[in-house]
Order: structure tokens, then C-alpha cells, then sequence
């Protein structure tokens, strides 16, 4: 009898303890949803298409919180927000500006109950994969977003013009000493699909004048 009211005691707490953790996560899924409406309500919606100079710092963006719904921890919101993208219908995607060497343009995704989808910067990384020594004379990168056919178009431009100093090649030990001027253009496209996730096509790295 006493083993059988042991099993009864252990049944009934691990059914109070499952209910407790189901409160818990409706509480903490509606705190997300209640805070992700509350930012989109102190933002704007963006209009497409839209032209960003990366190097410009956007001076119309606003910290309303969005760190804390990337992390409830957050006591401080460091992130600005530009804007929120339209029509989008299974998730929300801020245009937002995460700091680095400069402020550069990120997309943050959340689905529909405020959890995370994506945080991806939309900005070229580094691209001097053939230069040792590089003195940039011009720089200037840019994103334009439009809607096309396969949805959010996302396309990078980014011109590098200077003096580099040695260009080897990757995986040899052939080196080339002679100082030359160099003109660098890469251009990168891709879209926002229908998950809210970026995908890029490949790079094209073109010389130019």
C-alpha cells in the first residue's frame, strides 16, 4: 500500500511540476509577443525600394528596445532601429544597426510570438582576400532592398579604390613586390524567404576604373 501511494505522490507532483513549467512558458511566450508588438508600435514601417550608404550613419534610427527581446537579460538597448520591413506575413524583420568598427545595417527576425529568427548583418566582410598591404584611397559600400519575385531583394555593392603594397597568391609562396593601384568592385544579391532567413548568392569580385 505505501508503495502505491508512493507512485501516487510521485505521479500527482510530476503533474503539478509539468503544469507549473506550461504556465511558465505561455507567461514568458506572451511577455515576448507583448514586448514585440510594443517596439513595432515606436517604429516605423519602411518603404521599398531603399537605398542605405553603409559608411553613413543613420541618424533617424532609435534604440525602443530591441535588445531585450534578443536577450530578456538586457538592462540597456545599444541597438537603433531604422525601421520595420513590410510585407512580411509568418514573422517581423527590423532593420536595425549593430555597432562594430562602424554602425552597419543588421536584419533581426522574429516569428510571430517575439522568439528569434535571425540576426544577420547585411554588410560584406572582409574582402581584401588577395592583399597583404592595402593603402584605400575611396571606399563606399551600399545596400539597396526592393521586392521582386522571389521576395526582398537584397543587393551589396561595395568599390574599393587605393594602393596595395604586395599581392601574393593563396596557397603558394609566389610574391609579387611591385606597388600598383588597384579599383575593386563586389557586388552581392539575395533575398529574405519565406522563414524570414537571408540567403545570399555568391559573391562577384570584379576589377574596375
Amino acid at each position: 500500500m505505501k508503495k502505491r501511494n508512493c507512485y501516487l505522490l510521485f505521479f500527482v507532483g510530476f503533474i503539478l511540476l509539468s503544469f507549473q513549467f506550461y504556465q511558465k512558458n505561455e507567461v514568458d511566450d506572451f511577455d515576448k509577443e507583448r514586448k514585440l508588438r510594443e517596439v513595432i508600435s515606436k517604429t516605423q514601417i519602411l518603404e521599398l525600394p531603399l537605398f542605405l550608404n553603409v559608411y553613413e550613419e543613420e541618424k533617424s534610427a532609435k534604440l525602443i528596445g530591441l535588445s531585450q527581446l534578443i536577450n530578456p537579460n538586457s538592462r540597456t538597448d545599444l541597438i537603433p532601429i531604422l525601421g520595420i520591413l513590410p510585407d512580411t506575413t509568418n514573422y517581423f524583420t527590423f532593420l536595425a544597426y549593430k555597432a562594430g568598427d562602424i554602425l552597419y545595417p543588421t536584419f533581426v527576425t522574429f516569428n510571430k510570438k517575439g522568439n528569434l529568427i535571425d540576426d544577420k548583418p547585411i554588410l560584406f566582410h572582409e574582402n581584401f582576400n588577395i592583399f597583404e598591404e592595402v593603402d584605400l584611397s575611396y571606399q563606399t559600400s551600399t545596400v539597396n532592398l526592393s521586392k521582386t519575385k522571389r521576395g526582398l531583394e537584397i543587393t551589396l555593392l561595395e568599390i574599393i579604390k587605393g594602393k596595395r603594397y604586395r599581392e601574393f597568391e593563396l596557397n603558394t609562396e609566389n610574391t609579387n613586390l611591385t606597388d600598383s593601384l588597384f579599383c575593386q568592385q563586389v557586388i552581392q544579391t539575395g533575398f529574405l524567404n519565406e522563414n524570414g532567413k537571408i540567403i545570399f548568392d555568391d559573391k562577384i569580385i570584379e576589377d574596375c576604373r
